[in-house]
């Protein structure tokens, strides 16, 4: 097995057809993502694989995704390299799976992909349309069992909303509701990474042993030191995941750009998880 490179381009929030930038963008989000495809066609060597981690388009309809499937196919033709994608709280399912997959709707939307010997796993954390993540009983079950049939076999995690971890402890509102859940799904295999977006500023911690690496949006970063209002900026930037042969786990955050103004304010009411009531049905 050699080096692999993964591509991990998150929180693209892509304006559905007719209206404004979301969170009040000032450069169009179509015109960032063609900034980081311009910047992959100038590595050296070719990566293995390209994943987009959720929130595709906001909140758009199937002919925002049709567009979205369109590019991403004439990107795969012209790098030569496979991209998959995953889906995030501000997507809408049944739009996604209309327009980009031209299939009937599913409730959720999850898959796994071998490549070159490793096991790449693509979850679906979305809760309906809400801002939290959860993982249902029968996708992570559907999880644990691939893990322990291919136990040996190197595995990585994408998903959307992280696990709640040492630098996220004031964003445990946001994230990802039971990652302890997760966890324990995981070490039945041998998961070599987790790898989320959705807070729209990248950090890198371990859980239970495994590298938590969580990227940079390519639309607007949110900058969370104040932990009771947060701030947002227009920004590009990507992760370059690499495992090596080894099995060791490296991350490079790349910006293309930043801008310093900021455009709005979140205000954040609680910063611990939220009533787990919430995702029982």
């Amino acid at each position: 097995m050699k080096d692999k490179t993964i591509i991990q381009i998150s929180d693209t929030h892509l304006t559905p057809d007719g209206e404004k930038p979301s969170f009040n963008q000032q450069l169009n989000p179509y015109n960032k993502l063609s900034l980081v495809f311009g910047d992959l066609k100038k590595m050296d060597t070719k990566p293995d694989l390209i994943v987009l981690t959720g929130d595709l388009i906001h909140e758009g309809k199937a002919s925002d995704y049709v567009r979205l499937q369109e590019i991403l196919h004439a990107k795969e033709q012209e790098l030569g390299v496979s991209i998959c994608v995953l889906l995030g709280n501000h997507d809408r399912t049944a739009a996604f799976y209309e327009g980009f997959l031209h299939k009937e709707a599913q409730e959720k939307y999850y898959y796994k992909a071998t490549i070159d010997g490793v096991d790449n796993y693509f979850l679906d954390t979305t809760f309906g349309n809400i801002e939290q993540g959860y993982l249902d009983k029968k996708q992570l079950a559907w999880l644990e069992k691939n893990l322990a049939e291919h136990a040996k076999r190197p595995a990585l995690i994408f998903m959307h909303h992280p696990i709640a971890g040492a630098s996220l402890r004031y964003m445990r509102f946001s994230v990802l509701q039971n990652g302890a859940e997760l966890l324990d799904a995981c070490q039945k295999g041998n998961v070599k990474g987790i790898f989320a977006g959705h807070i729209h500023f990248p950090t890198t911690y371990a859980t239970a042993g495994i590298i938590n690496a969580v990227a940079e949006s390519t639309a607007y970063h949110i900058d969370c030191r104040s932990y009771k209002k947060h701030e947002v900026s227009d920004v590009v930037g990507y992760n370059i995941i690499t495992l090596s042969t080894a099995g060791e786990i490296g991350v490079e955050n790349r910006y293309l750009y930043w801008g310093q103004e900021i455009v709005k304010e979140i205000s954040v009411d609680q910063t611990d998880f939220v009533d787990p009531q919430i995702f029982k049905k």
